[in-house]
């Protein structure tokens, strides 16, 4: 008879299954369990004390290890042969740590407290050897969670009760900015003060008063400031917030009501070595075609050397007329511009709002929906050689490198 046992003793001896072990136990919820527990233990041992919730990323994610165990009976009853230390008993053995006071004790919490609470929720400890709980915030996004939990203050707009008292500013203001009286300029930290004006994501507002500026603790000079919206409402916002907010979308108002009315025509005066370039000319189409007719603010902007009148007579016929007659709407006559020059700046500056249209097969490049009097500032500055910038989102044009 066939002695099976020596036989096999035979065949696992042979030396080429040598290397042949036994496959590696897998680790079970409740080994990681343990391992985990261990890690705890071994902290204890090291510093004399339990892990803290701190802003230690390892002793953070220990300590919510360890509160996930007092919170589950089963857990701590499996980890107890092992807590050599006494641990589970130190802290209460099957009990949990003492949770935060209910909203209605210690008021509403806010966005950030509410996420710090989830995050920090000993359900979701990760009971696996290594030191990162499961669900522990990268370092940037702590780092934001920490910006916002700084933030000072954080305003919310409610309706001005006296907004009656402003609301003709923010009408004038719209007036000035149509006239030219008024400019957007980029935003700088100087322009803050009280009585300024300012565009914010499209809309105005008016700082009406500021309280006495210190330092904050970044060292930077801050105040609460009084806002009002020309929608009605106000706010109470800090200065370096409203500047952050102006900085990333806004514009300074820049009054030009106490220039000269003739300063432009005092530094355009002509003398005998000036050289007329040609004309600067603005049309408007008088097309029959529904989709060109509804178009608002509709032009033409170009440059010529010939007679203009030449040059739209046969418009009807020609694409770049959009195939219609034109009216003139305005012209100037330049000097010292080249032509070439004058065309690309007005592309670059009104490319946004360029019209996208094909007629007969060719795509004119020439007429831009844009306000005239955007066009008449526009021109303005392309003459004076000031750096300009257009906000389709606003209709304005914005000076670029000044105030």
């Amino acid at each position: 008879m066939i002695n099976w046992d020596k036989e096999l003793e035979k065949i696992f001896a042979d030396p080429l299954l040598a290397d042949v072990t036994a496959p590696q136990k897998k680790i079970t919820s409740s080994d990681r369990l343990i391992a985990g527990f261990q890690l705890i233990t071994e902290f204890v041992e090291a510093h004399g004390r339990l892990p803290q919730k701190c802003d230690d990323r390892e002793e953070r994610a220990l300590y919510n290890q360890l509160q996930g165990i007092l919170k589950d009976p089963a857990k701590a009853e499996r980890c107890k042969p092992y807590d050599t230390l006494g641990i589970l008993n130190a802290t209460g053995h099957h009990h949990a740590a003492p949770g935060p006071m209910p909203a209605s004790e210690s008021g509403p919490k806010t966005e950030e407290q509410q996420l710090a609470d989830i995050f920090d929720d000993p359900l979701l400890a990760d009971d696996s050897p290594t030191n990162n709980g499961l669900f522990d915030l990268p370092d940037y996004m702590q780092q934001r969670l920490k910006e916002r939990r700084e933030a000072d203050y954080i305003a919310q707009r409610e309706k001005c009760e006296d907004f009656d008292r402003y609301a003709a500013g923010f009408g004038e203001v719209h007036a000035k900015l149509k006239s030219g009286k008024c400019r957007l300029i980029k935003f700088k930290d100087a322009h803050i003060k009280t009585g300024q004006y300012f565009v914010e994501d499209g809309m105005l507002v008016y700082i009406a008063g500021m309280d006495r500026i210190e330092k904050n603790r970044h060292g930077r000079k801050d105040t609460r400031t009084r806002c009002i919206y020309e929608n009605g409402m106000e706010s109470g916002i800090y200065m370096q917030t409203l500047c952050k907010s102006l900085y990333h979308a806004g514009y300074t108002v820049q009054d030009m009501s106490d220039v000269e009315e003739d300063y432009l025509a005092k530094k355009f005066s002509i003398d005998a070595g000036d050289v007329e370039s040609g004309m600067i000319y603005v049309l408007r189409s008088l097309s029959k075609d529904p989709e060109i007719a509804a178009i608002p603010d509709l032009y033409k902007i170009g440059f010529t050397t010939t007679p203009l009148e030449a040059r739209i007579a046969n418009a009807k016929n020609e694409p770049t007329y959009l195939c219609a007659d034109v009216k003139v709407v305005a012209t100037w006559r330049v000097y010292n511009v080249k032509s070439s020059t004058f065309e690309a700046l007005i592309h670059k500056l009104f490319a946004d709002v360029q019209l996208q249209v094909t007629v007969d097969g060719k795509k004119p490049q020439e007429w831009f929906v844009v306000p005239f009097n955007v066009i008449e500032q526009a021109v303005t500055y392309i003459i004076n050689g000031k750096p300009i910038a257009y906000d389709k989102n606003v209709r304005q044009l914005i000076i670029l490198n000044e105030g």
